[in-house]
């Protein structure tokens, strides 16, 4: 579970630090990886307060080939940077401070990556392991995944769900959207995500989905997506139904997932399983309604070229709507 604090005045950098170290030390992270954490979260919350507008800082777990900790990404609509390599750079400042905040979080980072376009704003990740432990290679593999969440504004429970688990061949990704919001929506997401997880090998998304739709009956129904990537055959399989938005990004193109009508649980058509061609390098991103349809990858020159949580976090900024559950995930085949 993720957990986002606004950042806009010196008093919340230590917000954002405690809740950094109570995190860390959640996780496991000894005193070390503790210590980097709490200076990267100081780091984030300052630069945001200084140079930042409508800045947020993100925190939650991440597990990925191998290595396990806190990872923490800072989003905002300032600026940009001019030129983001000399800004990290130890003695380089524009806010008349040391400068040395960026080069900070670079050194104590396991992972570390950016994007910034001048009046556009910018993201950073930084993801602090345990033991400071690499990837299982010499570089990330498999699928990198990124996804941002949060409830209807005034709910404490988020109604849209959604998972990421590697089953035999596939590489599988779900989102849900439980009909409505609050408490019964989040009950009838997290059913489908159960039977998601509970599928063989041997059924193709639209298999899920009619799973899925048998369990939620008693529950208010949902919508919902299950992409499949075959990473070995090149191929990627989905199934949909409702108006979870999709789209897969190949290099320079890019084409749309197209879901069935309906609701499951209650009512939806033959839902059938369409593929597509999937090459090293593509991405996958899916997401619910609480993020406006108006998004559009194109119109951020270099964004796919980043990490898929930075993909994930840019267009939670830019489009996600507090009048909805707003969820979007976003998987990059890293070869």
């Amino acid at each position: 579970m993720e957990t986002t604090l606004e950042v806009v005045e010196q008093s919340q950098v230590g917000q954002v630090r405690r809740l950094a170290t109570d995190l860390g030390r959640a996780q496991g992270l000894g005193e070390d990886d503790l210590g980097r954490a709490a200076l990267v979260a100081t780091e984030m919350s300052t630069n945001l307060v200084k140079y930042g507008k409508s800045g947020t800082v993100t925190l939650n777990r991440f597990h990925h080939d191998g290595a396990e900790g806190l990872q923490l990404v800072a989003a905002d609509k300032g600026p940009g940077f001019a030129d983001f390599m000399a800004s990290t750079r130890d003695g380089h400042s524009t806010g008349g401070s040391l400068g040395i905040g960026l080069g900070v979080i670079m050194r104590a980072s396991d992972l570390f990556d950016t994007y910034t376009r001048m009046d556009q704003g910018s993201a950073i990740l930084s993801r602090v392991a345990r033991d400071r432990a690499a990837p299982s290679g010499s570089v990330e593999s498999g699928l990198a995944i990124g996804a941002r969440q949060a409830p209807k504004s005034g709910e404490t429970e988020c109604g849209d769900a959604w998972a990421h688990a590697i089953c035999g061949r596939w590489e599988r990704l779900c989102l849900v959207d439980g009909l409505g919001h609050g408490p019964l929506a989040a009950v009838a997401a997290q059913e489908a995500i159960a039977a998601f997880r509970a599928a063989p090998e041997s059924q193709m998304p639209a298999d899920i989905v009619d799973a899925c739709h048998a369990e939620l009956s008693s529950t208010r129904g949902a919508v919902m997506a299950v992409a499949a990537i075959d990473r070995a055959a090149g191929m990627l399989y989905f199934a949909g139904v409702g108006n979870i938005a999709g789209m897969v990004y190949s290099g320079i193109s890019s084409k749309s997932l197209l879901s069935t009508e309906g609701i499951v649980g209650h009512r939806m058509r033959t839902v059938r399983t369409v593929q597509r061609e999937w090459s090293p390098g593509d991405t996958v991103v899916l997401s619910t309604d609480g993020l406006s349809g108006r998004w559009n990858v194109a119109n951020y020159p270099g964004l796919l070229e980043r990490h898929a949580v930075l993909v994930a976090s840019i267009l939670f900024r830019d489009f996600a709507r507090t009048t909805d559950d707003a969820t979007v995930v976003v998987a990059k085949d890293l070869r």
